[in-house]
């Protein structure tokens, strides 16, 4: 076995053993983790760094990409809304109808995403040589599988974008594959019309236990949701025991907090469901 098939298997093996885990503890064990198995990931490992001149020393720029993606025939269409569902950025493949062949498109992400670098950042280094750090890029995404709901994988994908400014960016993507639709479910698909209001609220409550606040005040006061109106994620997790909805640092809050992780349990959330756990 190669050493790109073991990582894979790896990575499969210890989403499932969490999976069975999180289940066990529900007391709901059995069946759980046959939608992964289902799911027949495989997955296109691909690293690549490009100079942006021909001098002897040059800034660069480099990719690190680990895609999973089904292999099942019967998901390929989930492949294609997966690959333009943004888990890469820039996302090339909103327009034009994407591509279902992840390889292919991978492939075609790294030409593209290459090719801008040394077109945009050329001429400006030619003229700011003195700055070459700040014309280094790197970017990293590696992706995930595992148990969702029944019925549901969760896919996730962790990226890393490192330039010339003061933090890198780090971001955690994550998009549900309802196994038995064979599509990728947005958060219109799961919840009832009109109760983004209730969701909300059971977001700012679970807001204020996680950081010790009485109010949607003190969480201000603490730089969430200031000077915005709070909103349910539409970057979401069905996991096995409720919906986690994910913030990204700088998306509710200043970067100091960083990422924010929001489980409503599917106790509280069930009435907004259009389809209860």
């Amino acid at each position: 076995m190669t050493m790109h098939k073991k990582a894979l298997v790896l990575t499969i093996v210890m989403g499932l053993m969490l999976t069975w885990s999180l289940a066990s503890c529900n007391g709901n064990a059995d069946g759980w983790g046959q939608d992964v198995a289902a799911f027949d990931a495989d997955s296109v490992k691909k690293e690549l760094t490009v100079s942006l001149t021909a001098d002897s020393v040059s800034p660069t720029c480099t990719l690190r990409m680990n895609i999973i993606y089904s292999k099942a025939d019967s998901l390929r269409e989930a492949n294609r809304q997966l690959i333009s569902s943004g888990i890469i950025v820039p996302d090339y493949f909103s327009i034009g109808g994407g591509m279902s062949d992840i390889p292919l498109a991978v492939d075609s992400f790294i030409r593209r995403y290459t090719a801008e670098y040394q077109r945009d950042y050329r001429s400006l280094y030619e003229v700011d040589k003195d700055h070459l750090e700040s014309y280094n890029i790197e970017y990293d995404v590696n992706t995930y599988v595992r148990q969702g709901r029944k019925g549901i994988v969760v896919y996730t994908a962790e990226a890393r974008y490192c330039s010339g400014a003061l933090h890198d960016t780090q971001t955690l993507v994550a998009r549900n594959i309802d196994m038995d639709g064979k599509r990728m479910l947005t958060l219109d698909d799961v919840l009832v019309s009109g109760s983004e209001k209730m969701v909300t609220e059971l977001i700012v409550k679970q807001l204020c236990e996680q950081y010790d606040a009485e109010d949607i005040k003190q969480l201000n006061e603490k730089s969430i949701f200031n000077g915005i109106d709070p909103y349910p994620s539409r970057n979401f997790m069905l996991e096995a025991d409720g919906v986690t909805f994910i913030y990204n640092a700088d998306e509710i809050a200043t970067h100091d907090v960083g990422r924010i992780l929001v489980k409503i349990s599917y106790s509280d959330i069930n009435p907004y469901l259009k389809v209860r756990v």
